[in-house]
């Protein structure tokens, strides 16, 4: 059995299947005529994790042979594939939901990036929200560590067929319990009402990994923990004969075991072998039992998942002839096929009232803004997960859930919503520090607080806090015209002190240091998740002095006030290491007396990024264009080059121009994929950039011309943001500098 997997590894799955199938038809033996129905047939699947799955290559058997079932029983990821068979659910169907799963963001609990609200996506790209935690009650509210399983929720509820409350689940198309534990007492807990969806979850809920599960007073776990496979209880809800398949569940070797998540899961594995051996003792001889052996496979092999199916299908074939005596012929196989899949063919249920439960902070107003589902109207179950995802992606609860109480032909929609537990006033932390090696450095510490919800329209103030190179306090009020409205007002104050590097040929030959305030006031429209359109005034003072080095830029002090429009669109999926996607900015300044400013110039900027993947290969192509019609520009207006992907190897602001156009190529492949705790990914790469830096007028400082710069580099996509470490070649210095760069300094 141990070498059969590995000569069907070079075939592609479906060609696999395909093979299988007519193994199957093939090794089908001589169905008896007469078939003894005077037992019932219990359906005992077990727990494994992602090992589970093989679940539906046994099923795919049972159809074959003809073999009905009168109730299944299930545990753990056997409570997901059993449940979504009970309810009626179509095997090609199940083999469709699984395959499109995104197993990275189901085990996650940050909303994928696309989905994350514009302003939230803005601070990432800045690095300043690398940490995040609440703060109330005179303490620091850390977020949850376990895995609050939205994703895993919606997932579940499409295989149940829905959210609806079952006053038992012996009214699904098959009579069906799930297994859990009671995490208080320790007692196995039989699940037999209630939305099938929640009795999946809390069948799988691991400790450690995901958060427990509240059921009728009870907290519910994993039910592998007390019974991994239920032949007991399938034999008494059904009496009779059993039909068990049970996955397994091999201990890890040492080398596997280097995470807590890893460790929890090895003893949790070592405890439910005990009460699985127990379960197989207690199987007869009128009983079947499947033993799935699954190589190297393990629990926490997602993106293996639909590999499993071949190794239950082989299972069940080798299995066939204790199989046979639970055939029957094709016309009653044919009826109970039908009557198991007449219950996903209910008409849906007239809403007529929806409840919120659970609100502190957020307003009620926010769902009313928000959910399209109308009162009167047949439930629309796909539009009112697309909009609860979109309440849940703002990202003020921990746990979005909705369950469906039907009376007869009408419904009411009852909505959970469990706030986050770090509440709404959110402090948050990131910055970086960059260094060639050469004791040259840069450097930013980031601080700021959020307070969401100041009002029931959604006022959000933010104060970002800025220590390093930059010295910087900022104060922006958010607030939006109304909650089901793009359109915004947003006034700020801002008070910084900066050193401004001038360099010549790769020398740092003066430091000048700006510092001052402006205020401003935007009026702006966010379109969607996706963009934002501002325009604004800015009015404040500017004074230069020289810190060191001879007086290549003036010491002065100029009024600033300038009219500004920005229009920004982020559709990357990682605002550092990207895989898919695209960003672009376009920002305009015009400077001018009539506005305050001792100035008369035109600033624009264009900003673009996209980036593509094959696999584990991705490019990424960067274009930059700044500068003015005006052409000579005060220092202050000048664009500064350099760090990664900027001119790669020169130190940030060793590049400063009136008018700069930079392009840039970026190659990556992933090596190993990171913990969600740790990070996205690890990856090796080499850029190559190009750019055309020019200075005009009253500059005192040299025209910069061409220059270029190619670079070797191996990087991370952490939690504390982008991790660089490389080698680049500066053609126009003649040099090879090496660099180091954690987080975001600027």
């Amino acid at each position: 059995m141990g070498a059969f997997p590995s000569r069907l590894s070079p075939i592609p799955l479906k060609l696999r299947l395909f093979f299988l199938l007519l193994l199957s038809l093939a090794c089908a033996p001589v169905y008896p005529q007469v078939p003894d129905r005077t037992k019932g047939v219990a359906l005992v699947l077990s727990g494994g994790g992602a090992r589970g799955v093989a679940h539906v290559g046994v099923l795919k058997v049972l159809e074959d042979m003809r073999i009905p079932v009168d109730c299944i029983v299930g545990t753990s990821m056997g409570a997901i594939v059993g449940g979504a068979y009970a309810s009626g659910m179509s095997l090609p169907g199940m083999v469709r939901e699984i395959n499109a799963v995104d197993w990275g963001n189901m085990f996650s609990n940050n909303v994928p990036r696309e989905d994350q609200p514009f302003r939230d996506k803005q601070d990432a790209a800045r690095n300043r929200s690398a940490i995040v935690m609440g703060y109330g009650d005179g303490r620091l509210l850390l977020p949850q560590s376990a895995i609050s399983g939205q994703a895993m929720d919606r997932f579940l509820n499409r295989l149940a067929g829905g959210a609806e409350v079952l006053p038992s689940f012996d009214s699904l198309s098959l009579p069906f319990r799930a297994v859990a534990t009671d995490l208080e007492s320790g007692a196995e807990v039989l699940l037999d009402k209630g939305p099938l969806w929640r009795a999946m979850r809390a069948s799988m809920a691991v400790p450690g990994v995901f958060l427990p599960i509240e059921n009728d007073d009870r907290l519910l776990v994993d039910g592998g923990l007390v019974m991994n496979l239920p032949v007991d209880d399938g034999r008494r809800l059904c009496g009779g004969r059993v039909i068990a398949v049970n996955l397994g569940t091999p201990p890890q070797l040492r080398d596997r075991l280097l995470t807590a998540t890893d460790i929890v899961l090895q003893a949790i594995n070592l405890a439910l072998e005990q009460n699985v051996r127990q379960q197989i003792e207690r199987l007869g001889p009128d009983d079947a039992l499947i033993q799935v052996e699954l190589g190297d496979i393990t629990s926490r092999d997602f993106d293996r998942a639909l590999e499993t199916v071949p190794y239950g299908t082989i299972a069940a074939l080798k299995q066939s002839a204790s199989l046979a005596r639970f055939s029957v012929d094709a016309e009653t196989y044919a009826k109970w096929q039908a009557q198991r899949q007449q219950r996903r063919k209910q008409p849906a249920p007239v809403v007529e009232s929806i409840a919120i439960e659970g609100l502190k902070v957020v307003p009620q107003r926010l769902f009313g803004a928000t959910l399209s589902q109308k009162l009167g109207e047949p439930l629309d179950t796909s539009r009112l997960e697309t909009d609860i995802g979109q309440i849940y992606s703002r990202g003020d609860f921990d746990r979005l859930r909705y369950s469906v109480l039907r009376d007869g032909p009408r419904a009411t929609v009852q909505i959970e919503a469990d706030e986050k537990a770090s509440g709404p006033n959110l402090l948050r932390f990131g910055g970086g520090v960059a260094a060639d090696f050469e004791g040259e450095s840069t450097v930013g510490v980031y601080a700021g607080f959020s307070r969401r919800w100041l009002n029931t329209r959604g006022a959000r103030w933010d104060v970002d806090m800025q220590l390093g190179n930059t010295n910087r306090i900022r104060s922006e009020l958010y607030q939006p015209l109304d909650l089901d409205s793009g359109w915004f007002v947003a006034p700020s104050v801002e008070l910084f002190n900066r050193v401004l590097p001038i360099f010549v040929d790769g020398r740092k030959l003066s430091e000048n240091k700006e510092r001052g305030g402006v205020l401003g006031l935007d009026l702006g429209y966010e379109m969607g998740m996706w963009g934002e359109l501002r325009a604004g005034w800015r009015r404040g003072d500017r004074k230069s002095e020289v810190v060191s080095g001879p007086v290549l830029y003036p010491e002065r002090t100029v009024a600033d006030g300038s009219l500004q429009v920005s229009a920004v669109i982020d559709r990357l999926d990682s605002p550092f290491f990207p895989r898919h996607g695209y960003a672009a900015r376009l920002r305009g300044e015009l400077h001018d007396p009539s506005f305050g400013d001792d100035h008369h110039y035109l600033f624009t900027e264009l900003d673009g990024d996209g980036a593509m993947s094959l696999g584990a290969n991705v490019l990424r192509l960067h274009g930059f264009f700044t500068g003015s019609p005006d052409r000579d520009l005060p220092e202050v207006g000048r664009t500064q080059l350099g760090g990664p992907f900027r001119l790669t190897g020169y130190r940030y602001g060793e590049i400063a121009g009136d008018q700069v156009a930079l392009a840039s190529a970026a190659y990556y492949r992933l090596i190993t994929r990171l913990p969600d705790s740790v990070g996205r990914g690890v990856y090796a790469g080499a850029t190559a950039e190009w750019a055309d830096v020019r200075n005009y007028g009253a500059s005192l400082t040299p025209n910069p011309g061409r220059r270029r710069a190619m670079s070797l580099f191996l990087g991370a996509d952490t939690v504390l943001g982008p991790l660089y470490l490389g080698a680049s070649y500066l053609p126009e210095l003649g040099e090879m500098r090496y660099y180091l760069q954690i987080g975001q300094p600027q």
